[in-house]
């Protein structure tokens, strides 16, 4: 009984410990438009706003998303990314600031589209967490504000484009963290922030805050070693018992 009991212990220790999880912060600025952080709280989201960050108070959150028209720091956002963080990116980041490369799910530059028709989507990545229960609009449904002419920076996962060629969602890796970019703009009120609104536009961006929140911290990590080292050794020691 002692055994099963140590087993049990072990493993509460290792997945029991809290996954990534926690407050959104979306950082405002000109023009802000809080239409995001009212339908992601109504989605269920803890949300908050931010004027500027550093990279001790990133820490805080467990994703964080910016739009460029505003406080910028990009090595704390990158420090932010490399120790687990989800940072999302939408219009009109790789405008006006350069992304650094091992940031840049779109390619930086373009030009700013700030209220039209919206084109139809193609998937490129069907099975991509981020489209789950999202239903893509058909073209000509929506106003959306976005940065034309831009595509897939290399060695991003391309996940959707717009119909014309635009890029549309894509991602990337950077240490333990992981950086969403969504090609809409939903933050400012200069470019259609209504659009999200929309159930489809609020899914997409609840799945983007939520993205990590399966993937264990470090530390969860760490736990998640001892207690199957603990509960190897448990099994060893039964089995060299058995034999005697």
């Amino acid at each position: 009984m002692m055994k099963r009991t140590l087993s049990a212990i072990f493993v509460a220790m290792a997945f029991g410990a809290p996954a990534f999880a926690g407050t959104t912060a979306v950082v405002q600025g000109g023009y802000y438009t809080p239409n995001l952080v009212n339908d992601l709280t109504a989605a269920g989201q803890t949300v908050t706003t931010i004027s500027n960050y550093t990279a001790a108070s990133l820490e805080a959150y467990s994703a964080v998303v910016m739009y460029g028209n505003t406080y910028t720091d990009t090595v704390a956002l990158q420090n932010y990314v490399q120790n687990g963080g989800t940072l999302i990116l939408t219009p009109w980041s790789g405008l006006n600031f350069g992304v650094p490369a091992a940031l840049q799910t779109f390619q930086n530059g373009g030009s700013p589209d700030f209220g039209s028709s919206n084109p139809a989507v193609t998937v490129a990545d069907a099975g991509n967490p981020l489209l789950a229960h999202v239903s893509l609009p058909d073209a000509g449904t929506t106003t959306i504000g976005r940065i034309n002419n831009i595509g897939v920076a290399v060695g991003a996962h391309d996940v959707a484009d717009w119909a014309d060629g635009t890029a549309f969602i894509a991602t990337v890796n950077d240490g333990l963290g992981e950086v969403i970019g969504i090609n809409m703009q939903v933050i400012t009120s200069d470019s259609s922030p209504g659009v999200i609104d929309q159930a489809w536009a609020t899914q997409l961006f609840v799945n983007a805050v939520d993205s990590r929140a399966a993937v264990p911290e470090p530390a969860s990590m760490a736990l998640l070693g001892a207690g199957l080292f603990g509960v190897g050794m448990i099994r060893r020691r039964k089995a060299a018992g058995s034999l005697r």
